[in-house]
């Protein structure tokens, strides 16, 4: 086991306890300068976004957020992440003009159903030569960079030569985001790319994990990035194509589940089918609030969260049409903030909202 620091330059950075394992050979110079070349980077604060000099020029003018696995990986600070889950470099091997690097992060002595998380992730992102100099960059162009192409109106479909394209569902994946359009009113959405893959473990790949647990989904949606990734072999993903046409915003992340569920579903079933499950389960937990399911203390194992901020968004547009759900989706972060606008919309005092929603979602046990 090796401690590692930044050069003296970087005196002041965190140092990490990291295990080489014996498969990698340090021996070799190139390997002993992408190892130190991970090591910076995973001591540069990883997961803030800015002009980090570890990684490539190119994805970092692309975009702004440039690290893939950043938003899945961090789900807490890096100098805690790192601190319990220690990194182990499992090999770093030559792909073509790169080197991809997989890395084990995983704790010790984890007790009760913490051990169940463990490990975090297996990362495998790559190193390439830039200006002479080794720089971290992304999975998913090295993966796909032989993958097929087809356009069909404003979505750019990528994928394996194994997938059979299937071009109906394409024409009705652009005008569902049309029709969505225009319905709520919206700013014309901007073309992205599809990649298609197999399953929840094929999307991570191309996000850079060759295993992850945080964040662990069939499809993702980077709005910001023009980009979205599917786990489900199709070119059918309504409730991902509401994540790439509704305006991106630091939106409540309820509203913004919660309106994609609505219009889309989630988990391959429709919204109505979710919220029959949440009422029956509420209907025997009657001192579950709302806050329980803003923190996600109650009802994870049947998405009530996604189910909860899809019934918030019928009852909004119930009450008040169009721009009600519009004031909705500009909703800010922050639970106090989203319970006062849900009064405000809902015309609710905030002492009766819980009952007001317990009250909204047993409604949907009659629909069984």
């Amino acid at each position: 086991m090796a401690l590692f620091i930044w050069p003296q330059a970087y005196a002041q950075a965190p140092t990490i306890d990291l295990t080489i394992h014996s498969r990698v050979d340090t021996t070799k110079q190139e390997i002993k300068e992408i190892v130190t070349l991970w090591v910076n980077y995973l001591t540069s604060k990883p997961d803030s976004i800015y002009d980090n000099p570890y990684w490539n020029e190119e994805e970092k003018k692309k975009y702004e957020d440039f690290d893939f696995t950043r938003s899945s990986m961090y789900q807490m600070p890096s100098a805690h992440l790192l601190a319990n889950y220690k990194p182990t470099i499992l090999s770093i091997e030559k792909e073509g003009d790169s080197y991809a690097i997989r890395t084990l992060f995983n704790a010790d002595g984890m007790e009760g159903m913490y051990r169940k998380y463990n490990p975090w992730c297996i990362t495998r992102l790559h190193a390439v030569k830039e200006n002479g100099a080794w720089k971290l960059k992304n999975a998913l162009p090295i993966i796909t960079k032989s993958w097929d192409r087809k356009t069909i109106g404003k979505i750019n479909f990528i994928y394996s030569h194994e997938h059979q394209f299937n071009e109906a569902l394409a024409q009705k994946a652009n005008r569902f985001c049309d029709s969505i359009v225009s319905k709520f009113q919206f700013p014309d959405w901007k073309p992205f790319d599809f990649y298609i893959t197999t399953s929840g473990d094929e999307l991570g790949k191309l996000l850079g994990f060759d295993f992850f647990f945080a964040g662990y989904t069939t499809g993702k949606g980077l709005n910001d990035k023009r980009i979205l990734l599917s786990g489900l072999a199709s070119e059918w993903y309504p409730h991902e194509f509401i994540h790439l046409i509704v305006e991106d915003k630091k939106r409540h992340w309820i509203v913004e589940e919660g309106f994609a569920t609505w219009i889309g579903g989630a988990n391959q079933k429709q919204f109505e089918e979710m919220a029959v499950t949440l009422a029956e389960n509420l209907a025997e937990n009657d001192t579950v609030t709302f806050d329980d399911i803003l923190s996600r203390k109650w009802g994870w194992q049947f998405n009530a969260y996604y189910a909860t901020g899809a019934i918030v968004c019928q009852m909004v547009y119930d009450k008040g049409g169009l721009n009600s759900v519009k004031r909705l989706l500009d909703t800010p972060q922050g639970d106090n903030e989203l319970k006062k606008v849900l009064c405000e919309l809902l015309m609710v005092e905030p002492k009766y909202l819980d009952k007001a929603l317990q009250k909204e979602i047993l409604k949907y046990l009659k629909t069984k």
